[in-house]
């Protein structure tokens, strides 16, 4: 049996990246089972090619069903915004635990997780980070063949974010001084990642670390999107310390703003650069996009 007739499952496929992956794989010719929550979103996959398995992470019984008779998993399903009931904080590890729990009983080839680079570790002043590290864990120890593909920043939140800013306020926010490097990844790429991983049967039991050939600071960033949009703007700098209480002073009345606070903390104060992404891109084949040519396509002017 070839790998082009193993049905892979594809488990937050109806979030940003998840969507990517799954529709990469059905191009690609492979069977794919799509799981999410989004009703019509998992239409327009099944419209693709795809089976389809509306569920939740926390329903073990739909996870069960939608891990039977799978050869993979790829999963890049995450609650990082979420609040109250859906807190990250409640929900993340036992979902992912259900997850593996099925893969394990099902008897599931590979598990391939979605995790991230220069995160801070279990130490790290965010929250969701932190699970994103006790989860690898649970991978890990899940007694399931993995892959950990660690990116780094999405340049989409990134460059959206900014861009949302200076249309609307004609401001640049940045946390810090703005000087911190960071390094960028385009979601079609990590996609991409992903996809070349999940074809080669030989890649297993590793952490794989994958980034782009841009590492920036935020400030250059911003004038790099300003400069794009043809809007000045002027910057608006939140100061380390109002980070750090002010990530704590919200933690207890409003976790979504806390979490992003902690979050601007983090890359104010880190260097989040990455000399050897060129190591991974060169073992998969994968020319990632730079932050410039991403830019200039997100906003070209038409």
């Amino acid at each position: 049996m070839t790998i082009g007739d193993r049905r892979i499952l594809v488990v937050g496929a109806t979030g940003n990246l998840g969507g990517v992956i799954a529709r990469k794989l059905l191009a690609a010719g492979l069977p794919v089972r799509a799981f999410g929550r989004n009703q019509m979103k998992l239409d327009e996959l099944r419209s693709l090619g795809a089976e389809v398995v509306a569920g939740d992470l926390l329903d073990k019984d739909a996870v069960s069903r939608a891990c039977a008779g799978v050869d993979q998993i790829v999963t890049t399903a995450n609650n990082a915004m979420g609040h109250g009931a859906s807190s990250p904080n409640r929900v993340e590890v036992p979902m992912n635990r259900n997850l593996c729990e099925s893969a394990k009983q099902q008897g599931v080839g590979r598990l391939v997780y979605v995790s991230g680079r220069g995160m801070g570790g279990l130490e790290s002043p965010v929250d969701f980070f932190r699970l994103k590290k006790q989860t690898e864990e649970i991978v890990r120890e899940s007694g399931v063949p993995y892959v950990v593909l660690c990116p780094t920043l999405f340049m989409e939140t990134w460059v959206d974010m900014l861009a949302d800013s200076v249309r609307k306020k004609g401001v640049a926010v940045l946390f810090g001084d703005g000087r911190t490097i960071a390094n960028f990844i385009a979601i079609d790429d990590v996609a991409e990642f992903a996809v070349r991983i999940l074809q080669r049967e030989e890649i297993r039991n590793e952490s794989i670390e994958i980034g782009g050939p841009s590492n920036v600071s935020f400030a250059d960033l911003a004038t790099l999107v300003e400069r794009q949009l043809g809007v000045p703007a002027r910057r608006r700098r939140i100061p380390v310390p109002v980070l750090r209480a002010g990530a704590a002073l919200l933690r207890p009345i409003h976790e979504v703003a806390s979490r992003l606070m902690s979050m601007g903390y983090l890359v104010s104060t880190l260097d989040c650069s990455f000399a050897g992404w060129r190591a991974s891109a060169d073992r998969f084949g994968v020319s990632p996009i730079t932050m410039e040519s991403y830019v200039a396509r997100r906003f070209a002017r038409r």
